[in-house]
């Protein structure tokens, strides 16, 4: 699977290895989306950072789902609805990768860069982040400032402005 970038900020970034390209550990096809993850994240997920949690394979399974462009399910919304994806709190298009297994699950936050490329910047223990929201998401707004500087993170009005691919919006009425 290749990355292929004209961007110059995520060039840089790429190239310094301050972001890495996470690819799945069981490839479900040719990558339709990508994740960007942080040397500390990538550490965790390989499990050099809370061993006996990770690898974990649930969190493996949306990484390879997510990365062959199938099925995600997303919100637009912060609710009770459990999606794959979703906003946190507050305007700054700070989203959530939630891998919910193992219990209580891990959060991945981040921005995203382009449609289909999600930058994840910090892992959060779920029961950690719980009542941090604001502060976290001022978290991953400062880290991309430092990264990418006055580089805008990517927003859209729906969730097709963000993903290609197969998703189900958990907002609409089914």
């Amino acid at each position: 699977m290749t990355f292929n970038t004209t961007s110059l900020p995520l060039n840089r970034a790429l190239r310094a290895k301050r972001l890495l390209v996470r690819e799945p550990l069981r490839p479900l096809g040719d990558a339709k989306r990508h994740i960007l993850v942080t040397p500390q994240i990538d550490a965790i997920l390989d499990g050099h950072v809370h061993y006996g949690l990770f690898p974990a394979t649930e969190t493996e399974r949306l990484v390879g789902v997510f990365a062959a462009g199938q099925l995600v399910t997303v919100s637009r919304q912060f609710n009770k609805k459990r999606p794959d994806l979703e906003p946190i709190v507050g305007p700054q298009e700070v989203w959530a990768l939630c891998a919910r297994r193992p219990k209580p699950g891990w959060r991945l936050l981040g921005r995203w860069y382009d449609k289909d490329v999600f930058v994840a910047l910090r892992a959060w223990d779920k029961t950690e982040l719980f009542g941090k929201y604001p502060a976290a998401g001022q978290e991953i707004v400062d880290d991309w400032t430092e990264l990418f500087g006055g580089q805008p993170a990517h927003s859209g009005q729906n969730v097709g402005d963000y993903l290609g691919g197969v998703f189900r919006d958990v907002d609409e009425s089914s």
